[in-house]
């Protein structure tokens, strides 16, 4: 499979519009041009000076043509989504007109115009950090029913040839909750497997719930919670028979065949996972940064999940390209 190939075809059916709010960065503008180009997505680039983007753009010869560019302007935003805004931030302390200072922000703006219906999604973090990203998604936009925990998932690119992985497989969390009990690791795996609907549509979701242990050859009170959140996961999905999830698995026995059949024999997800959920954020964050620089996986993310609409955080690291694929992946429906 190409994986790059896959994700644009899926997204160009959206025929979706992305907003990106870190329109003064050189990258932003390399994937808006990008996006626009190949015919993936309609672009959004707010900004207080129009005129200093259009300068950055001829300076690094970046071509705007087809790019909307907008000047922040609360007239653009729906004045019911701004209320329902303003109440929320009132109700915790903060005054009015701070509340609607934060929406002359891009990135808060942003959110409030994906909010408002103008566009389906919203890309940030190659400039703001996480906790930013996070903070005015929730904020702005509010976690999706049913979901208390927003978490990030990563989709793993492997190398060509590599030796174990053939696909791609998807890392969560691994880049914003700390320590997840048994409840949030549960909604992690749901938001997870509802990511890789999206991306492989018809295809297994095999999901391994991941520890030092496989099915009880280590005994500790750390794995009550994989065992747990494990037997959650699979009362969400009961019938659905395109999601098995199993735990608690090592990872050795979530992806190699041959160690999966030995260690745990009668399972549908050992050798054959396809999504791995961490315990906590220490093993996540590790795990997939191995991968990336020891395995030479490429590491698209960390993609936001469990907000109501479309919003992802990017790596500051992020290049254009990175830009350009994770604003494709947040179209898909």
């Amino acid at each position: 499979m190409n994986i790059r190939e896959h994700i644009l075809e899926l997204a160009k059916k959206v025929k979706g519009k992305v907003i990106l709010p870190e329109s003064f960065d050189i990258r932003v503008l390399k994937a808006a041009q990008m996006l626009t180009k190949d015919g993936v997505a309609s672009v959004v680039l707010p900004t207080d000076n129009i005129k200093e983007i259009e300068k950055i753009a001829s300076g690094t010869g970046i071509d705007l043509n087809g790019i909307e560019l907008i000047k922040i302007d609360r007239s653009l935003l729906d004045e019911k989504k701004i209320k329902e805004f303003v109440d929320a931030r009132t109700k915790k302390g903060m005054p009015v007109q701070d509340a609607l200072e934060l929406l002359k922000k891009p990135l808060y703006f942003s959110m409030m115009y994906l909010k408002s219906g103008r566009c389906n999604a919203c890309v940030g973090g190659a400039v703001y950090d996480t906790a930013d990203v996070l903070r005015a998604g929730i904020h702005v936009i509010g976690p999706a029913e049913g979901i208390k925990m927003i978490s990030s998932y990563f989709l793993m690119i492997p190398p060509e040839e590599h030796p174990v992985a053939k696909e791609p497989i998807i890392f969560t969390d691994c880049a914003v909750n700390p320590d997840p009990q048994a409840l949030g690791l549960k909604d992690i795996a749901v938001a997870t497997i509802g990511n890789f609907k999206k991306i492989f549509p018809g295809r297994q979701a095999n999901v391994a719930m991941l520890s030092f242990s496989t099915k009880g050859s280590a005994n500790n009170k750390v794995l009550s919670k994989v065992i747990e959140a494990t037997e959650l996961v699979k009362k969400h999905f009961a019938g659905q028979s395109d999601v098995n999830v199993d735990g608690e698995l090592q990872f050795d026995a979530s992806i190699m065949p041959s160690v999966g059949k030995r260690k745990s024999p009668d399972s549908s997800v050992a050798g054959n996972a396809n999504i791995l959920v961490f315990p906590e954020l220490n093993a996540g964050n590790i795990g997939y940064k191995i991968a990336e620089r020891y395995g030479g996986f490429q590491a698209l993310g960390p993609i936001i999940q469990g907000l109501s609409l479309p919003v992802s955080d990017l790596s500051r690291g992020a290049s254009a390209d990175d830009i350009y694929l994770i604003s494709a992946i947040m179209l898909l429906k």
